[in-house]
């Protein structure tokens, strides 16, 4: 499987300067660019580039202040930027990095440069990306556990109220979970745990939705830019995918789903969003169905 090329933004209005980046950069990485310090913040929420390369003399903005920008988003805060520059000023230099740049390159550009320090910050965002894995992700099933559920829950809330969409959430669990796991074992709770994970993977149609393993027989599925409508047709579709799975003895798989729906405003609480969505999983238990508000 051909490894995914990791995306770099790089910001500058000189045509020349950008022409020569993208030259150095290409072959190795998804490149973008953007000529302004709106068109960079613009395109850093489009596109989640890995890394950004940021001019300081821009023409609506001056770098630092598109730094501080990008990192008082939620959305953008953990990008690391180097700055781009044809100043020498060590003041400059340490406002930067005060800022919180990772690192600074000067013009004109060495081809050898670019990319050992380019190269540099690659490495740093593997390491911090094989940690941050190794804390996220359920070893049971493979998905994403609470942790990564949290913190992508944070980021969607964020862009919601940013865009003004609606966003929805599903609690599901397996009906008598605990009775199967009594009867017949944690062997064949694990493997009963495993199947319904398989099954809300496949059931999604987007890149953009969101599985993880919620608590120990919960699942919790985020849908961005979803209504309550387009909600209920993903649980109902995860629920007749669950009736097609079943085990070598013929036990099928059902599911009770809770949905909660909202388009946050900055007053709305998270806590609250979440809660509804625990209280509907608990109804839709009782009902033997989909519950939603």
């Amino acid at each position: 499987m051909k490894e995914k090329k990791f995306k770099v933004l790089i910001v500058d209005d000189q045509k020349s300067n950008l022409d020569v980046l993208i030259h150095i950069l290409k072959d190795d990485f998804a490149v973008y660019p953007a000529k302004s310090g709106e068109g960079a913040l613009k395109k850093a929420a489009e596109v989640s580039p890995d890394l950004i390369l940021l001019d300081i003399i821009l023409p609506d903005m001056d770098g630092f202040e598109v730094l501080e920008k990008l990192k008082s988003d939620d959305l953008t805060e953990h990008i690391p930027v180097i700055f781009i520059t044809g100043l020498s000023n060590e003041e400059d230099e340490k406002r930067g990095l005060r800022l919180g740049a990772a690192d600074y390159i000067t013009k004109p550009f060495s081809h050898e440069l670019v990319k050992a320090r380019v190269s540099t910050q690659f490495q740093i965002i593997k390491h911090k990306y094989a940690v941050e894995e190794l804390g996220t992700i359920d070893e049971l099933t493979g998905m994403p556990n609470r942790k990564s559920f949290d913190h992508q829950l944070n980021v969607e809330w964020a862009r919601a109220i940013r865009e003004k969409n609606p966003v929805s959430l599903l609690m599901i669990d397996i009906d008598d979970f605990a009775v199967y796991k009594e009867k017949y074992g944690l062997e064949y709770a694990d493997s009963l745990l495993k199947r319904t994970a398989g099954v809300i993977q496949t059931r999604l149609k987007r890149m953009t939705d969101v599985t993880t393993r919620y608590s120990s027989n919960v699942f919790a599925v985020i849908l961005p830019n979803t209504p309550t409508d387009g909600a209920v047709k993903v649980a109902e579709d995860v629920i007749i995918g669950a009736q097609h799975s079943e085990d070598p003895e013929g036990k099928k798989i059902t599911l009770c789903i809770g949905v909660s729906e909202v388009q946050p405003g900055n007053d709305d609480s998270l806590s609250y969003f979440v809660l509804q969505a625990e209280r509907n999983l608990f109804r839709a238990r009782a009902a033997g169905n989909i519950v939603c508000y």
